[in-house]
């Protein structure tokens, strides 16, 4: 069995093993919820998603053209945001292209630089990935498990689902209030739709400045239309999403 058959079987039982936790839960008033432990995703989108990571990592693995190991790949609801370091800007082209031609796609988001991080930084990175995703399961004013975490160069990035934008907010507030975060990006899409928090757990206003400046990485509102965006303008001086990141023409 070669290298690539063994890891790609791992990626597999990874995979199946963590979804292990997708089943409908009851909320306290007795309404049926699903998802992973309250979730608003359901439990069938759940292993989709997971399965299409899956899926885009083993194509990182097998392509000449890319390093799989630098790029981290977050699924949610189809929407796929590509992170990390490439070594060339042709690399990165190729990770995009591979990711918008994969079946079951709906966006792609690219955050992809051409740069170097160290063990220590990616040592870091990983603590603070660990520290925002604790913060944000232990908020009651935020859906915790609807929120991807990535982090690059102490760099956060966020994807997901919020109902709401002063949810949404709150989360990127938690983020950014971390010790050592760099800056904030928001992908979280808004979905008025979504399953609400439970009552009296409404986000609050957070008038506070944070350390961290906060950009807001694509469109706010949730769409079908398959598209990519690349990183917009950083604005440090304003402390919530201000600018959409910018579509690109592929030429795919």
């Amino acid at each position: 069995m070669t290298r690539t058959s063994l890891t790609i079987g791992a990626l597999a039982l990874w995979t199946l093993t963590g979804l292990t936790a997708c089943v409908p839960t009851d909320s306290p008033d007795g309404a049926a919820t699903s998802g992973i432990m309250g979730e608003r995703r359901s439990p069938e989108a759940a292993i989709e998603d997971n399965m299409l990571a899956m899926k885009l990592r083993s194509y990182y693995m097998r392509s000449d053209k890319v390093s799989a190991a630098n790029i981290n790949v977050s699924v949610y609801q189809g929407a796929v945001l590509l992170t990390g370091t490439a070594a060339s800007q042709a690399e990165i082209d190729s990770a995009i292209a591979i990711a918008k031609n994969t079946r079951g796609v709906v966006k792609v988001h690219s955050e992809l630089k051409v740069q170097h991080a160290s063990f220590s930084e990616h040592t870091k990175d990983a603590w603070l990935t660990n520290e925002v995703k604790i913060r944000l399961l232990a908020d009651e004013q935020v859906r915790g498990l609807d929120i991807k975490v990535e982090t690059t160069k102490t760099i956060v990035y966020l994807t997901g689902t919020a109902q709401s934008a002063a949810e949404r907010n709150r989360a990127v507030e938690i983020a950014r209030k971390v010790g050592g975060v760099k800056e904030v990006v928001s992908y979280i899409e808004i979905n008025p739709k979504s399953q609400p928090l439970s009552p009296g757990s409404e986000p609050k206003t957070d008038k506070t400045s944070g350390p961290a400046p906060v950009r807001m990485g694509g469109p706010g509102e949730a769409t079908k239309a398959p598209e990519i965006t690349t990183p917009g303008t950083p604005s440090p001086s304003q402390p919530a999403p201000i600018q959409p990141g910018a579509p690109i023409a592929s030429g795919f």
